[in-house]
């Protein structure tokens, strides 16, 4: 079975690598490393991984040189970066390492660009705030200045006109930026389907022709059990309060509610929940379907770890793979 037959549609793994799938460090990676390799033998196309700095919500601090590693462990399979925060990188080590994977991999390695919104990147690592502000739009355009030919980048991207990059913003200069370069978006893995929807219109805005697939994250956890829905909410509670850091004083749009006040990690898991597709298989197909005919969205990574529980989390990923994609 291959996951791209369903349709013209492309299907991922999110991996966001939080400290709560296994007891130790080396089991989450050791279970990182099975999910990669369940993966490429089921059909899925691409696997994103993520980046976070200093919290157990993930920790993953370097998003590349995961992606490398992946890359490495797999033969055939897309390997992005969901995202790198390209505030805490110069640009120009962003686009060297990049056409370096892009050249290892034979074409691979995708790179996803986005700024992160906690506090304590900035003072641990002597970045100043006023970087999150031009973030990802500077870097990316140097990224894309750099892989040029004739750039004095070593080595060249393989890749042509360029590996493919993805911006993960919301803000209107982001989106004219990624439209009037064909860049695909990011979608936050909590976002509901509408604000999606209606990020998309605004990027047509900025180009009406332009027709990229941009990447939907969602949680999605295949778990017939009565209080499955329960058990994340439990997980993504605890997986909210272990990202709760102080937030970048510029970043108020992915910290704020619809009424101006802060948002609460309380307040983080229930929107979460809100978007997640929980349940049997049958359940699954009929969610999945209206969120893709909702969104049109043609390329998608499934956040299976969100319920915290590996055995769950495999055994999602094999049958989205074997009974809930061929169904779409």
């Amino acid at each position: 079975m291959t996951a791209t037959t369903a349709g013209d549609r492309t299907y991922g793994l999110f991996l966001n690598m939080g400290a709560n799938l296994a007891p130790t460090t080396a089991g989450v990676f050791d279970l990182t490393l099975r999910e990669a390799v369940a993966a490429e033998q089921l059909g899925y196309d691409e696997l994103w991984v993520t980046e976070h700095h200093f919290i157990r919500f993930g920790i993953n601090p370097s998003a590349l040189t995961t992606a490398a590693f992946l890359l490495g462990r797999t033969e055939r399979i897309r390997v992005g970066t969901a995202v790198t925060l390209s505030p805490l990188l110069h640009p120009v080590e962003m686009a060297e390492r990049s056409a370096l994977l892009d050249q290892l991999s034979g074409g691979r390695f995708i790179l996803g660009l986005g700024r992160g919104g906690y506090r304590k990147d900035y003072e641990v690592l002597g970045v100043d705030f006023a970087h999150w502000d031009e973030e990802p739009m500077s870097s990316a355009r140097q990224i894309l200045e750099h892989w040029a030919p004739g750039s004095f980048l070593q080595p060249e991207p393989l890749t042509r006109p360029h590996p493919e990059l993805l911006l993960g913003t919301t803000g209107a200069a982001g989106m004219e930026l990624a439209a009037r370069n064909g860049l695909a978006l990011q979608h936050y893995f909590a976002m509901p389907a509408e604000p999606r929807v209606q990020i998309e219109e605004a990027y047509r805005s900025f180009d009406p022709v332009g027709d990229p697939r941009h990447l939907h994250t969602l949680i999605v956890v295949i778990d017939d059990a009565p209080d499955a829905r329960d058990r994340l909410a439990n997980a993504a509670r605890q997986s909210f309060n272990d990202g709760d850091h102080p937030h970048v004083p510029q970043a108020p749009e992915f910290h704020v509610g619809p009424d101006g006040k802060p948002l609460t990690s309380e307040d983080q898991v229930q929107m979460a929940l809100n978007a997640a597709i929980v349940g049997p298989v049958n359940q699954v197909v009929d969610e999945l379907g209206t969120f893709i005919e909702t969104t049109g969205a043609r390329r998608l990574a499934f956040y299976t770890e969100a319920t915290t529980d590996a055995g769950i989390t495999m055994r999602t990923i094999t049958d989205l793979a074997e009974k809930v994609i061929p169904q779409l």
